[in-house]
């Protein structure tokens, strides 16, 4: 059976101890908010991302320029059913050298494509691995989560789907709006035109809601990514008070900006 776990490969020019040193140096390229030590076989420390994950690590094996592997010992998601999908899973970092140069091979061993945080865990660690980290070998300077981070259109975008996969429209409200959002539907529109603020942006959307009869189905497609924007694709299959049953075809467009969506408009 081929192997599914997730793995990708970088090359730098620095030793493989100078990689050894920056992978153990996770608040540097992963995390700002991690806590507990990092750098030990045995250590243990917790890394999260603002309220959709947090985990904790236990490393379970280094080996010095060549190898270190983390367990991942606790775990939780909000947006999957099984909040705990990366438990019992490891973290591998494996070092070595090829044509003069430092090859870093990493795997999340047990992170498959039947889990259903697969999509932005890969998107995370893809960010992570081939961004943040090089950049710490060869610059001395990551690309790691703060508090003060404002999370990147791409983040935001793989949040969106998987709340959206879910239905979960207002937790996309909720999480992902800036306060001042602004929502627009197309001009001469017989439904809910236009919103200014979160407030306003949720009693529009609950007002929809309440013309629904009976919900046959929808689908939403995957993010597509141009500059600070993101736009989906979305079908629906809906029975509405005083129209019947309708069948709705739409492009809806984001804007990013500071982190948070800043408007959406709807096409159909």
């Amino acid at each position: 059976m081929e192997n599914q776990n997730f793995t990708t490969t970088i090359l730098v020019d620095q030793t493989p101890e100078e990689v050894f040193n920056a992978i153990n140096n996770v608040r540097a390229w992963w995390s700002e908010e991690i806590e507990g030590n990092t750098e030990h076989l045995n250590d243990e420390f917790t890394y999260h991302y603002i309220d959709v994950h947090r985990c904790k690590m236990k490393i379970i094996e280094s080996v010095p320029g060549k190898k270190i592997v983390w367990l991942c010992t606790d775990n939780y998601f909000n947006f999957t059913k099984d909040k705990s999908e990366w438990i019992g899973t490891k973290i591998i970092f494996e070092i070595s050298q090829q044509d003069g140069k430092t090859q870093l091979r990493f795997t999340h061993e047990g992170l498959v494509p039947e889990y259903e945080c697969y999509s932005a865990c890969v998107n995370g660690w893809t960010q992570y691995i081939t961004q943040s980290l090089p950049d710490l070998i060869t610059k001395g300077k990551g690309q790691p989560n703060s508090k003060e981070k404002a999370y990147t259109i791409h983040e935001i975008a793989a949040r969106f789907n998987e709340l959206a996969q879910l239905e979960k429209w207002f937790e996309i409200q909720d999480e992902l709006f800036s306060d001042d959002v602004k929502s627009t539907d197309p001009p001469g529109s017989p439904h809910f035109g236009y919103a200014e603020g979160k407030a306003a942006v949720r009693k529009k959307g609950e007002d929809f809601i309440k013309t629904i009869e009976d919900f046959h189905g929808a689908h939403t497609t995957e993010p597509v990514i141009g500059g600070n924007h993101f736009a989906v694709g979305r079908e629906v299959d809906v029975t509405v008070k005083g129209h019947g049953r309708i069948q709705m075809n739409e492009i809806m467009l984001y804007e990013v900006k500071g982190g948070k969506i800043m408007s959406e408009q709807f096409f159909y």
